[in-house]
């Protein structure tokens, strides 16, 4: 009662374990009341019985439902198509359809962040359709940062973004290959990736690559040749000898 009778809401935080709050309270109290002026809805934190809520809005640019156990998938018919960021991490119960890529560019299709850190649905995260003759699609194609760390499953990572300037992939143990297109990251860093066999970068501006402790691209990446490994591309024309962090003795760091 206390959401409806409020007016003009443009930033809502709902943290800490609210058991009462449930996907009706979303649609009705919050979306339905203030659709024309949230602007930002942080719903993070355990939050109660919230499933599979539906979420509508062209006003909103910043969601963050991290750490809602409970959440498996927003409704099919949800779109916020000038949401910016949007955070889902440590959501232990999102369905892995619901985190296809394509299916959120049709919810936000013009997304900046994305924050997935800490979800274990998550094997394969691709923002490139390759259609029929020759012609490809990318997903979220406004994405400039996107937070992958510590998805135990995640196995497979393929981005292109003409805007993608930060990628974080730490403590994705079981990551087997990892594609990124962007014209303007300079700097990735894809330490202690125990399991990495296959690494393509098409980065124009990169100068700085940390692949410490990827036993399995050592052998590539210190011969530093276009044609070594088919394993190992790297179009990086900027990328100097001096700028490839490569040891082997440092322990990861674990902090944030």
């Amino acid at each position: 009662s206390l959401l409806r009778s409020s007016n003009q809401i443009t930033h809502l935080h709902l943290g800490g374990p609210i058991p009462s709050i449930c996907d009706f309270d979303i649609e009705i109290a919050i979306m339905q009341y203030h659709n024309n002026t949230l602007e930002e809805l942080i719903l993070d934190g355990y939050c109660g019985k919230i499933k599979s809520p539906k979420i509508q809005s062209t006003v909103l640019r910043r969601l963050n439902m991290s750490g809602c156990k409970g959440l498996s998938a927003l409704q099919p018919e949800s779109r916020c198509p000038n949401l910016e960021e949007l955070d889902l991490s440590n959501c232990s119960n999102a369905s892995f359809d619901f985190l296809n890529m394509q299916n959120l560019s049709k919810f936000c299709p013009r997304l900046k962040v994305l924050k997935l850190r800490m979800n274990t649905a998550i094997e394969e995260i691709e923002c490139v359709n390759k259609g029929g003759n020759d012609s490809e699609q990318t997903y979220l194609p406004h994405l400039e940062h996107i937070d992958m760390r510590d998805c135990p499953l995640l196995r497979h990572v393929s981005i292109r973004s003409p805007v993608l300037a930060t990628a974080e992939v730490r403590g994705c143990n079981h990551m087997q290959s990892l594609i990124v297109s962007s014209p303007v990251m300079s700097t990735l860093c894809v330490a202690w990736l125990y399991s990495l066999e296959k690494l393509t970068l098409n980065c124009q501006i990169l100068t700085s690559l940390d692949v410490t402790g990827c036993y399995k691209l050592m052998t590539g990446i210190h011969q530093l040749l276009p044609d070594f490994d088919k394993n190992i591309q790297l179009k990086c024309p900027a990328l100097q000898r001096s700028g490839i962090k490569s040891g082997t003795n440092d322990a990861p760091d674990t902090n944030d």
